[in-house]
């Protein structure tokens, strides 16, 4: 359940309003806190890296909660009863986003602190940032649409250019061989020379050392702070017109494949540590971006075939991301939607949102296979309205790079199936308990007739008495009958529940 939009959140206010912000890993511990939020919360740096993100609940069950949220739908916003370090609370509006870290695929959460209010006792205070923490935050809403992935990339280098107050922002891209590299999107600020579109040949035997370190994995800062620059890093800065440049690198599949670059022209002008950390995570955010891409990319690439061939089957068949993001569906599940009233415009939509009663547990069961990696077959009930409804699911992961990339399903509505099963059960059940209550009444008419046999022996007319004893044996003769045909019965009975 989305509570609200995180980019609506800041779609009508300056995003200079993010009190504080943090980092979480895929452990869900703090990495990294701005002086803001430290402040708000009342602590050191040091006292909560590496210390669970719930610690800034009052309630940490209550900030699980959250957490559980934001990574189910991709993002949340609300309001929480946050705890100081003094054990004093406050009410605070956090906005939660996932990062997905395309070289290990662990999803990573950031953490922004909107609002902060008093609650009990002690007042907030509000303390001013350079809005690198609020762009960066900014960043995971234009993320949303693949389609327009090109525009949010140019438009967070704007927000991260001007936040840090550099001259320019980029993105470039080595090709294959390792070879060439080129800025594929750019920001600078006016009177630079844009380096959009430029290709630089990169000498194949003896690269410049700042491009081996960002190949080696390495973000590397040119700024003379440790050292004079040497005549490949001085023409680097004269050729950006930058008096300081940091390098961070991009990784897709594990490999780096380009970098994200930020220029400085300001005299005197450094990268502090947590300005590094910050660009380090809006890093992270344009490679899980341009991760999604590729692999969407790469699987629309057989969408028609796939299309084609999904579309003769027909069970109901989706392809879902492990965002639970519906990729591909056919025909049949198209119809099952239309048929119980459901929006038929599914691809691009949360599996959620499309099927908006599938229970809790879907999603369960969908993250199991995700972390397993091996199929699962599972069958619940399901209520629409008043229509209730008996699937029978399959699902079966589809594993790229090591990893489950997509999950696809195939459904069946067995309902029909289930409700002709209950009814032969009912059935069975019902035959046999007449056929025991049959086998008592037998023996229900053979006491009388006992009684009766034995008074006729009794009489003094002997024919009479001999037409007596001719009717009860003829009695007798179809019971035993009916015994007969009782047994026969109940071995077919036996043998109906087995096969049928």
């Amino acid at each position: 359940m989305r509570v609200s939009g995180f980019g609506r959140e800041y779609a009508g206010s300056k995003i200079s309003e993010v009190l504080g912000i943090c980092i979480v890993d895929q452990e869900g511990c703090i990495a990294f806190a701005n002086a803001s939020l430290l402040a708000l919360w009342g602590y050191d740096l040091s006292e909560v890296v590496g210390v669970p993100v719930t610690r800034l609940w009052l309630s940490p069950e209550e900030g699980q909660d959250c957490i559980d949220l934001a990574l189910s739908t991709g993002q949340w916003t609300g309001t929480v009863a946050a705890r100081r370090r003094d054990a004093t609370s406050f009410s605070s509006r956090i906005a939660l986003s996932t990062v997905r870290d395309p070289g290990t695929a662990d999803v990573w959460l950031l953490l922004s602190c909107i609002e902060a209010g008093v609650e009990r006792g002690a007042s907030v205070a509000s303390y001013p940032d350079s809005g690198l923490e609020a762009a960066v935050a900014a960043m995971p809403a234009r993320f949303m649409d693949p389609a327009a992935i090109d525009p949010a990339i140019d438009d967070s280098l704007e927000d991260l250019g001007r936040a840090c107050e550099a001259c320019r922002v980029y993105l470039a891209l080595f090709n294959g061989p390792r070879t060439h590299l080129g800025a594929t999107h750019e920001w600078c600020r006016t009177g630079q020379v844009p380096l959009r579109g430029e290709l630089r040949t990169l000498l194949k035997g003896d690269p410049p050392g700042w491009a081996v370190r960002v190949l080696d994995g390495e973000t590397v800062i040119v700024d003379g702070g440790s050292g004079r620059p040497d005549r490949v890093e001085r023409e680097l800065l004269e050729r950006h017109g930058a008096t300081a440049a940091l390098m961070i690198p991009l990784r897709l599949h594990g490999a780096v494949v380009g970098f994200v670059g930020c220029d400085l022209d300001s005299g005197g002008a450094r990268f502090g540590g947590d300005d590094v950390a910050l660009l380090s995570a809006a890093v992270h955010i344009i490679a899980g971006a341009l991760d999604r891409k590729q692999s969407e990319y790469v699987f629309r690439e057989s969408e028609g075939l796939y299309q084609v061939v999904l579309d003769a089957i027909t069970d109901t068949v989706t392809v879902v991301d492990t965002h639970l993001t519906v990729l591909l569906a056919n025909d049949a599940f198209i119809a099952w939607c239309e048929d119980l009233g459901l929006e038929t415009d599914v691809v691009g939509k949360d599996l959620f949102t499309v099927v908006p009663f599938l229970p809790p547990a879907t999603r369960q069961l969908y993250e199991r296979v995700v972390r397993t990696g091996r199929p699962l077959t599972s069958e619940r009930s399901l209520s629409s309205g008043d229509r209730k409804m008996v699937l029978r699911e399959m699902r079966i992961p589809i594993i790229e790079h090591g990893e489950v990339a997509r999950v696809v399903t195939v459904g069946r509505d067995v309902t029909a199936q289930k409700e002709l099963e209950d009814l032969k059960s009912k059935a069975y059940s019902q035959i046999e308990r007449n056929m025991e209550q049959f086998a008592l009444l037998a023996d229900h008419i053979r006491n009388p007739l006992q009684a009766i046999m034995g008074r006729a022996e009794l009489l003094d007319d002997a024919e009479t008495r001999e037409k007596i004893r001719l009717q009860v044996q003829r009695i007798n003769g179809i019971i035993d009958q009916l015994d007969e045909r009782w047994g026969e019965s109940r071995k077919l009975s036996t043998f109906w529940r087995k096969y049928s």
